[in-house]
Parts: C-alpha cells; structure tokens; sequence
C-alpha cells in the first residue's frame, strides 16, 4: 500500500478507542494485542513513513514506578538486541500520559495461530522452529545475558519472507555474571504450559536452560498439537513439571510419523533437573541438524534425572 494510504486513513477507520488513546507521530491502525499489563497496535509511523507496532502501557499502571521501570527495561532489551530472530525495539516515550515503545512490525502470523488452524506442525517445520530459535537466543543469552522466560507458540512468530521471529520480552531476564548469591525473583514468571521447573521453585537464577526446557514443551505442542500436560489447571500443571514421577506420552503417540531421533531431542532438552539437561543453544542447533540428517541418540541415563517426556 502507498504512505499516502496510511497519512490519509479517515478517523473513523482508525477505531472509537484510537480517538481517545493519541501516541504522538503514529496514526493507530488496529489492536493487536492485549494483555494485562499493556496493549499493543499496529500503526503507521508518521516522520519515519513506515508501519511499525507499539506498545502502550495501560493506563492504570502509568504512575506505577516499579512498572515503568519494568517496561522500559524491556524496551531496552529490545532495543540492544540486534538479531533477525528477534523484534527490534525503535524508542520509548511518553506522549499524551501514555507510556509507550514503538517497534518492528511483524507483518505475519503466531504459531498459536497456526495451531488453531492445523492443530499440528510438521516435524520438518519443528525443527526449523526449534533451529531458529536456537541461533536467536544464543545470540541474546552468550551477548547479553538475556532469558527469554517465557517462549511459547504465541510468541515465536513468522514473516510473509519466512523468517522466523521471537517476540514479547516483556518478563526476560538479564543474568548477572557474578560471582557468590544472586537475587532470584519472589514470584513465578512463565506460563504454565511450557514453564521450566526451576522457574517454578525459583530458588536459582535463571540461565538457558530455562529457554531450552520451555522451547522443547512448545516443540511438543506444536508437533503433537496436545499440551505436554493437559487437562490440568494451572497449579497441578506446574506441579507435573516440577514432580519427578509425572511424565507426558511419548509423542509418537499421537503422531507416530515423527522420528526418534526427533523425540529423543525433546526429551533430552525437557530433563525436569536442568543439572543434567542439555545447557547451550548450540548444542541444541547441533541436535536439530542431527535429526535433520537422520541420527538417532544414544538413549539417555534416565537413572540420573526424570524428563518430562516417557519415550517407550
């Protein structure tokens, strides 16, 4: 579409809430996301004439210090990081009471939504998921310290170039590399369905290990379109990751076309005790290319720690 487009779009295509909720220099197109803490919008980016998306904190957590502080780190997380498999945040204000960041627009899909849609994913299209993924957050984890926290469907998206895009840093955490006790977070940070155990008992800091286990729990999903433990609310859920004894299918179970190799990989990243779980991104990357290539693994010591996942 030309700018012209988007510098002339009438008022009232631009949505009632967008008459009341002004960002300065953007004209807001549509919502959309929406969460507890912030909405965010897709909107033509007047000075710079580009479609760009923001993110706007909502108004009742605006004189909240502890909470603008939280989402501009954010953005500065976003900011700093410069990957193609990450968005990229552009700047952050405040405008009219609102605080806000502008950043990439992504102009595609979610794989939350492609679940809706197909219910599964193929293993061949898993795998791409999962190497991507890997070279982002190696880049974001061995550069700056940063976990994720919080990967699932939802926020790992995918381009009409087919580029593959991680999103919402919004809980990530920045690893101190220091020596002696870190300060670990009082409350649980994830969501339940692909959380690691450690961010569950929160009683260490953070590392990969986190990302590895939660991006084999959305692996899981998308390659079998069931959660690894259905049916279950969101503290017995939390309670199957952390319990040694509570273990998933086999997801040949549900799709027997999928390799061993490729279940195999799951479950060594899905290991309940991060001690003895794969601990790098590379690693992983290797595994992805290993299956690819048709390699099955040397069964794992499952006398050593539980996994997530029970291969028969």
């Amino acid at each position: 579409m030309s700018n012209a487009y988007y510098d002339n779009l009438p008022e009232q295509q631009l949505t009632i809430r967008s008459r009341i909720l002004r960002i300065p220099n953007l004209k807001l197109i549509e919502k959309i996301g929406d969460g507890g803490m912030a909405t965010v919008w897709k909107a033509w980016d007047i000075p710079n004439q580009r479609l760009v998306a923001v993110k706007i904190l909502n108004k009742e957590f605006a004189n909240d210090g502890a909470e603008v502080r939280h989402f501009r780190a954010e953005e500065r997380i976003m900011e700093e990081i410069h990957h193609e498999g990450i968005v990229q945040a552009y700047d952050f204000d405040n405008g009219n009471g609102n605080w806000y960041y502008i950043m990439e627009y992504v102009d595609g899909y979610t794989f939350g939504d492609l679940l809706k849609r197909k219910q599964h994913v193929r293993e061949s299209d898993c795998l791409l998921i999962c190497e991507s993924v890997a070279a982002a957050l190696d880049y974001a984890w061995n550069d700056h310290g940063v976990v994720h926290c919080d990967i699932k469907p939802e926020n790992i998206m995918i381009n009409t170039d087919g580029v593959i895009k991680l999103t919402d840093l919004g809980i990530s955490h920045r690893y101190e590399f220091a020596e002696g006790p870190q300060e670990v977070p009082d409350h649980i940070l994830g969501t339940p369905a692909y959380i690691s155990p450690e961010q569950i008992y929160g009683d260490v800091e953070l590392d990969c290990r986190a990302d590895i286990y939660s991006l084999a729990a959305t692996l899981y999903h998308l390659a079998t379109g069931r959660l690894l433990f259905p049916g279950l609310d969101n503290d017995n859920m939390m309670r199957a990751h952390c319990n040694e004894e509570t273990q998933a299918r086999d997801p040949r179970t549900y799709r027997p076309e999928l390799s061993e190799g490729f279940c195999q990989m799951l479950e060594f990243m899905l290991v309940k005790n991060r001690d003895f779980r794969i601990n790098s991104w590379r690693s992983v990357f290797s595994m992805c290319r290993d299956v690819e290539a048709g390699t099955k693994f040397k069964p794992r010591n499952t006398v050593e720690a539980s996994s997530s996942i029970a291969l028969i």
